[in-house]
């Protein structure tokens, strides 16, 4: 299997470069055909069953929730390391999205989206497993003494006890064996760094065990001077793998056998390198119903529909023909990238939704910059074929950049975040890709097959702005100190209020069961809290019992039980249980996602400082920073809970902005390029701003429309989430004309000056 997914995947990508390399106008339509084909299909097979394949996560869908214990006497250090373990064990790649909280002082709640029968016995699993590790010698002679001591001719010898051996029998199933070990372990798990599933020379799953420099020192010594015997891997008593040592191993050990499904591997492999230092007791499962509630989500639904209605009239409206290509290349955009989480097995929450609108307005945004050059150049008398190569071809660096600008900083939220910013940034660099194949394969071959049927002998389209002719960097002394003085007012708000702004995701608060007689719509409930000024969160009800669950700030548990009496007599509202619970993102969370998004802000700054140079990138981090700080402070002015939900649209506005930075810096640079020796900085600047004017305000209405569809169609939290991304759009529209230039240009003045003065000979005395 694994040996057919890289074959399929080399032969993808030589079919690729030969689409770009092709010169024959024939052969590059056929193979890029091909290309598109062959990716579409891989896509739809990757969906279906689409149930199976992408989840809906705790806000859409609903899960289940169990209540977990530290057993014995744990040590002050002990919750901390049990939640952390938990959230690795179940949510490795941040795809799962849980929710994982601490209770108290020894207690754990663990919320997991949508679990079948199945899943929920391996959940339960990986959540109370201690995984201890031990590599015990089994006795040279365990069969036969094993026999007689069944059969009560010997005793068991000393030093060595017999343990259960899970080892395949059939391929219907497992049966348990017996095996006697010694009692003293050879290696414990400390020494294992990490533990990965693997395959055996026949495409059987396998675990591989790496061992860190001194377990595998260890394991050197131990198999050297043991070649010949068995050595049993022990896992919590359980003999999971017992080989004969044929040679000396220092590097990795291999758990193989047992008829293990890929799951079972991966499950094994999580537990390996995730052990408990103490033991967990599960107290309680239930269901719980989604927590935005049925009427949110339809809502929600109906305001993606809207959006994504209004940006196809747009599209088609403004660049007819064009437009229409540049819809069915959304369409298969938005394919690919369903087909892509398909395949990791993606859990889709409204975080993760943010990642897909991002990548979504950055197709258009793609497309509307192709069209722009197409028009540049037909403007000036070029044919419709060679203009649509040209426009191509000139629209390719701006593209590129933007994404790979993105992906950098998104790689490193995969390797160094976790839980939902590892999300987030696994569907941002699965959308970029798809991104990058819809607009620069599937609708450049889809015009070529145009072209060759005769259909595009003459291209048409709207036009908004006759060559603007604007001074931006005119208006920078009033438009810079006056974003300065509102990012200051709205930061400062932030700070000063951080205390009644951070809800409960960050702060913790109390968690709240309730009994009911008659059950109210969730939608209801959130409203009738808001209007008290009690911002509920991971509100839900629980699908066993009448039990309503929800969480609020610490000290407005029972004020929202009494509003909830006063505003819904009818229900029989009642306080069954109130429990103080800590913080979904903890301090190791807050700390890696702020190292991460810090080396990715980095990340950014170095490349588009090579790409470019450096006074072009400190602007844009700059403005960068601006619209993210501003949509920060204008919803602090606002008096919005920051929740999950808010990072999540925090995040999408910190890609967007570097990509409009980006565009325009493109053209900048270019008429730098070409006009430079002709023209003053400001005078290039302007005119490079000018000339993506029009696509800006092209791209930026999309979104705008899609945002303001989801704000006025959407519920309670998603239109917060959509207002959010609405400050941060045009946040970004004003900063990338009317502060990122200003930077530009002063840092350019200052580089200018600096390098004058520095050619000025030494006059000699």
């Amino acid at each position: 299997m694994l040996f057919v997914s890289f074959s399929t995947a080399l032969l993808f990508l030589v079919t690729l470069i030969w689409y770009f390399t092709a010169s024959d106008d024939r052969t590059k339509r056929w193979v890029g055909l091909a290309c598109s084909f062959f990716i579409l299909i891989n896509a739809v097979f990757s969906l279906f069953p689409p149930a199976e394949k992408i989840k809906l996560g705790l806000d859409l869908k609903g899960g289940t929730a169990f209540l977990l214990e530290l057993q014995g006497e744990p040590s002050a250090g002990a919750l901390d390391q049990a939640i952390g373990v938990i959230r690795k064990r179940i949510d490795k790649f941040g795809l799962s999205e849980p929710i994982i909280q601490p209770m108290g002082k020894r207690r754990i709640s663990v919320q997991i989206p949508g679990l079948s029968e199945s899943e929920k016995a391996a959940a339960k699993e990986q959540l109370s497993k201690v995984a201890k590790l031990e590599f015990r010698l089994v006795h040279p002679d365990t069969d036969k003494l094993l026999a007689a001591i069944q059969s009560g001719q010997e005793k068991i010898p000393l030093g060595y006890e017999i343990l259960p051996f899970s080892q395949a029998e059939s391929k219907e199933g497992k049966s348990e064996s017996l095996i006697l070990v010694r009692k003293r372990e050879e290696m414990g798990g400390k020494y294992v760094r990490r533990a990965f599933r693997g395959f055996d020379e026949v495409g059987r799953p396998t675990v591989v065990i790496e061992f860190n420099e001194a377990g595998a020192k260890r394991f050197g010594e131990i198999t050297s001077n043991n070649i010949g015997k068995r050595l049993a891997i022990v896992l919590d008593g359980e003999v999971k793998s017992a080989p004969v040592i044929q040679t000396a191993i220092f590097k990795n050990a291999v758990i193989s056998g047992g008829n293990m499904t890929p799951k079972e591997a991966e499950d094994l492999a999580s537990v390996l390198e995730n052990p408990l230092e103490t033991p967990v007791k599960i107290l309680e499962e239930r269901g719980v119903d989604p927590s935005l509630g049925k009427d949110s989500i339809i809502s929600g639904i109906n305001a993606a529909l809207a959006a994504f209605a209004s940006v196809v009239l747009f599209m088609v409206f403004y660049y007819r023909l064009a437009g229409i290509v540049a819809v069915v290349a959304l369409l298969v955009n938005l394919l690919l990238l369903l087909g892509l989480l398909a395949q990791f097995h993606f859990t889709l929450t409204l975080p993760g939704i943010a990642g897909i609108i991002l990548t979504i307005g950055m197709a258009v945004d793609a497309n509307v910059l192709i069209y722009e050059r197409i028009r540049d150049e037909l403007e000036v008398g070029v044919n419709v074929k060679n203009a649509i190569f040209i426009g191509f071809n000139k629209a390719f660096s701006a593209i590129f950049d933007s994404n790979v600008s993105l992906i950098i900083p998104s790689i490193i939220l995969m390797e160094l975040g976790s839980g939902p910013l590892q999300g987030f940034a696994v569907t941002l660099v699965l959308g970029i890709v798809a991104n990058l194949f819809a607009a620069l394969v599937f609708s450049r071959n889809l015009f070529e097959w145009l072209l060759s049927w005769g259909m595009l002998r003459k291209l048409s389209m709207m036009k908004f702005l006759h060559k603007p002719n604007f001074d931006f960097i005119k208006w920078s002394w009033i438009t810079v100190p006056a974003a300065a003085i509102l990012l200051a007012v709205g930061i400062a708000t932030f700070f000063l209020r951080s205390g009644e702004l951070l809800g409960v995701d960050f702060s913790g608060g109390d968690s709240l069961t309730v009994a009911y007689k008659q059950a109210v719509p969730v939608a209801k409930v959130r409203q009738a809290l808001e209007e008290e000024k009690i911002h509920p969160s991971l509100l839900q009800y629980s699908r066993e019992g009448n039990q309503l669950v929800y969480q609020v700030r610490y000290g407005e548990g029972e004020k929202s039980v009494n509003v909830l009496k006063e505003k819904f007599p009818q229900a029989g509202f009642s306080l069954s249980r109130m429990d103080s619970v800590g913080p979904v993102v903890g301090d190791e969370l807050k700390h890696r996602a702020g190292l991460a998004l810090s080396l990715g802000l980095l990340a950014i700054l170095i490349y588009v400082s090579l790409r470019y140079e450096w006074s072009f990138a400190l602007a844009a981090a700059l403005g960068q920073l601006h619209d993210v700080l501003l949509a920060i402070g204008i919803m602090a002015l606002l008096g919005k809970e920051f929740d999950m939900y808010l990072i999540g649209a925090f995040l999408t506005i910190l890609g967007y902005s570097i990509n409009e930075k980006i565009v325009i810096s493109d053209r900048i640079r270019e008429t730098l390029k070409f006009k430079g020796a002709n023209l003053s900085f400001k005078e290039i600047i302007n005119e490079g701003i000018n000339k993506t004017l029009a696509r800006t305000i092209m791209t930026g209405g999309t979104v705008v429309l899609a945002t303001i569809s989801m704000l006025i169609l959407g519920g309670f939290v998603i239109s917060v989430f959509a207002l959010a991304i609405l400050i941060g759009v045009l946040a970004g529209m004003f900063s990338s004309h009317l502060i990122t230039p200003a930077l530009l240009y002063w840092f350019h003045g200052l580089a200018e000056k600096k390098r004058k003065k520095i050619s000025i000979p030494t006059q000699a005395v």
